[in-house]
């Protein structure tokens, strides 16, 4: 306990240190950078389309309603349902970062879709859903 209450006081004390009056901007250098940058990395779209189409699908017969649910109920703040129903490789990332998806409401709206999906016995519009609302 002593560790740490050491470490938050240099962190408090590093905060308290690095005050923003001790700056000074000088404009002129910042404009003379910006006008000798180059761009150095260029996105073809064109390119980059075909690679997203060719992702692989999942089959809706090995997507089972009561597997998503519980997955999104265990693990849903990290998108592994929406991983396990085929969507885009990076979802993942988009809801760890994001805590479940805008701080667990996506998340949330997510694990009631799939309860009504689960109902119905049907959740065929989300398997392999590329968008990050699932249900919109």
């Amino acid at each position: 306990m002593k560790k740490f209450v050491l470490i938050l006081a240099a962190v408090f004390g590093m905060a308290i240190a690095a005050n923003a009056a001790n700056y000074k901007v000088d404009n002129n250098a910042i404009d003379a950078l910006i006008e000798n940058a180059e761009e150095v990395f260029t996105l073809d779209v064109a390119e980059a389309a075909p690679a997203a189409a060719n992702l692989p699908a999942v089959s809706q017969k090995e997507v089972k309603p009561v597997v998503a649910l519980v997955l999104n109920w265990f693990l849903g703040f990290f998108g592994v349902h929406r991983h396990y129903m085929g969507t885009a490789p990076g979802m993942w990332a988009l809801y760890t970062f994001t805590v479940g998806g805008i701080f667990g409401i996506v998340d949330l709206i997510d694990f009631i879709m799939l309860v009504i999906g689960t109902v119905d016995n049907d959740i065929s519009r989300y398997i392999n859903n590329r968008k990050f609302f699932m249900w919109a």
